[in-house]
């Protein structure tokens, strides 16, 4: 995301470490949770397995893959998700519709817990709540990620009855939302793949390649070396580690098997306006993204990243608040508002700091001016004490929260993580390290270095600045040109601003002193429902119900 070097720089001089300064790239790498053992193959296959008891007596299995329509050449748009759909149209060990009807004979559903994705650059399949009494069942899940690492069968006649599938599929997907994305995206991404790559991809493509197309994009890319196996749950790790060598071990990858590049998005001098209509969107949306540098995978090694990751999290929530505040004022142009900092649109090699807004009828080009105003004055005059302390707190409560249940974190939170991990680099520490180190750190980080961070995220030039508007089509509604969109931002960046003010009462919600105490008249036990009902002498009536679903 933003140049870490210069974020680190400035925290670290408000937290005063400045011996720390001249070398702070240095600092210590983020720990992996010893509790789950990762592994690579000679192959370059990696594995992840962790036992986790919660849900008990179950285990998720996942291949994720780092592949996906990206990938693509333009005669094979749509082939990526079009092999995600063959996966369970027979493979070597379970022909036809083998392996949905061996997941069913375990209790495991097609749709909820076998199923798969396919997305920009990335495609997973999962095989989860596996009961786990049989041992014998959990060797056949890993079969099953076998076989769709390399042993699809892609039999001419199931990929031909595919094609309705998936010809359905792009129908029911065909929403105002998608035919409006779609005439987006090369604009918002030019020159770049990631404008033309939607993983649905072209029908006249789906209904024309020939099976041998679809064979050979499958062994072009799915290889162990872009391929990792995934198992959490109630699992002997001994057991699944050495069936994983025994089944993956063997897969040969070619001696001129290409590698996967990144797609670089480029940046754009002059801002990108772009505004689509369609009848049958049912209310607008305003987009305000200022693109910048992703964080490199191999940056999300240290400590760094995890001060960066809460820095822009607590940003993301004061200019959240600020926004919901506005609404409730009647003459607040949108319904709703949001900022975060995450990928721009699609792609994983550029990112950018977007806020959202939900117009109300007529207001879209008012909300996209008070939106970026906003953001300026953010930018200009940062955050207050009060609300930093505000936003600290609640970080510090949700981590804490975690941490408290941290022996009842489920199977797909781990599968999911050690998915990101994979793809992208995405940290995995022991949570209990995780909760010390940020008690530690966001005490101690000033609303100053939170300030100094703002410049970097809100660009006050068009320099990456893109700004879509989708609307709904009506009947003698005059639409805003690229120009009106233009001048809307160049009103707002026009505006003389005052510093925020956070209208805030530093006072106790209740005075206990004023309480007297009372005391109860009737107790009564539901025995149905397992709760206590208790009458005080001032009228009120409790409900006491204790529960042990969370820690």
């Amino acid at each position: 995301m933003m140049k870490l070097r210069k974020l680190f720089v400035a925290v670290l001089m408000l937290l005063g470490t400045t011996a720390m300064v001249a070398q702070p790239m240095q600092m210590p790498p983020i720990p992996v949770d010893p509790a789950v053992r990762i592994g690579k193959l000679d192959n370059g296959l990696t594995y992840y397995i962790r036992h986790n008891e919660y849900p008990e007596h179950v285990a998720n299995f996942y291949i994720a893959q780092r592949v996906g329509s990206i990938n693509e050449e333009e005669s094979q748009r749509g082939l990526a998700h079009f092999l995600e759909h063959m996966a369970f149209n027979g493979s070597e060990h379970f022909k036809g519709n083998g392996i949905i009807e061996f997941c069913r004979s375990l209790g495991v559903e097609f749709g909820s817990d076998l199923n798969a994705y396919t997305s920009i650059d990335q495609t997973v399949y999962r095989v989860c709540n596996v009961p786990t009494k049989r041992a014998t069942a959990l060797d056949s899940c890993l079969l099953i990620l076998k076989d769709w690492s390399n042993g699809l069968s892609l039999e001419p006649e199931e990929i031909d009855k595919e094609r309705d599938v998936v010809h359905n599929e792009w129908r029911l997907g065909e929403g105002p939302s998608q035919r409006m994305i779609q005439r987006a995206l090369p604009k918002v991404y030019p020159g770049s793949k990631y404008g033309v790559r939607l993983p649905i991809g072209l029908m006249s493509v789906i209904d024309s390649f020939k099976p041998q197309t679809l064979r050979a994009y499958y062994q072009k890319w799915y290889r162990p070396d872009n391929q990792a196996i995934i198992v959490v749950g109630d699992v002997d790790v001994d057991h699944m580690e050495a069936k994983i060598k025994e089944l993956f071990g063997g897969i040969k990858v070619p001696a001129n098997a290409p590698k996967v590049v990144a797609e670089a998005v480029p940046d754009n001098k002059e801002a990108i306006y772009v505004y689509e209509k369609d009848k049958e969107m049912q209310m607008a949306n305003v987009f305000v993204m200022m693109k910048h540098d992703a964080t490199k995978p191999e940056e999300k090694s240290s400590m760094a990243y995890l001060i960066q990751d809460y820095v822009v999290n607590v940003i993301s929530q004061m200019i959240n608040q600020r926004l919901s505040e506005m609404t409730q004022d009647a003459a607040c142009p949108f319904f709703q508002g949001f900022a975060d900092d995450s990928n721009y649109l699609l792609s994983r090699t550029k990112d950018c700091f977007e806020l959202i807004g939900i117009p109300k009828e007529g207001k879209e080009m008012e909300t996209l001016q008070v939106l970026y105003r906003e953001a300026k004055r953010a930018r200009e005059f940062g955050f207050t004490a009060t609300e930093y302390e505000r936003a600290k707190a609640d970080y510090l409560s949700s981590l804490e929260k975690r941490y408290t249940n941290r022996d009842k974190r489920k199977n797909d939170e781990f599968g999911n993580a050690y998915r990101d991990h994979y793809l992208s680099n995405e940290p995995i520490p022991p949570l209990d390290v995780l909760y010390q180190t940020m008690q530690q750190i966001a005490p101690n980080i000033p609303v100053q270095a939170i300030n100094q961070v703002l410049p970097q995220l809100i660009t006050p030039t068009d320099s990456n600045l893109v700004v879509m508007i989708l609307a709904q089509e009506k009947e003698g509604k005059v639409y805003p040109t690229e120009k009106d969109m233009a001048a809307a931002v160049a009103a707002a960046r026009a505006e003389k601003l005052e510093a925020y003010v956070d209208n805030v009462k530093d006072e106790p919600l209740l005075d206990v002193s004023k309480i007297k105490k009372g005391k109860i008249t009737k107790e009564r036990q539901n025995k149905t429902f397992g709760y206590k009902e208790l009458q005080l002498s001032n009228g009120a009536t409790d409900i006491l119900k204790k529960t042990d679903f969370k820690d």
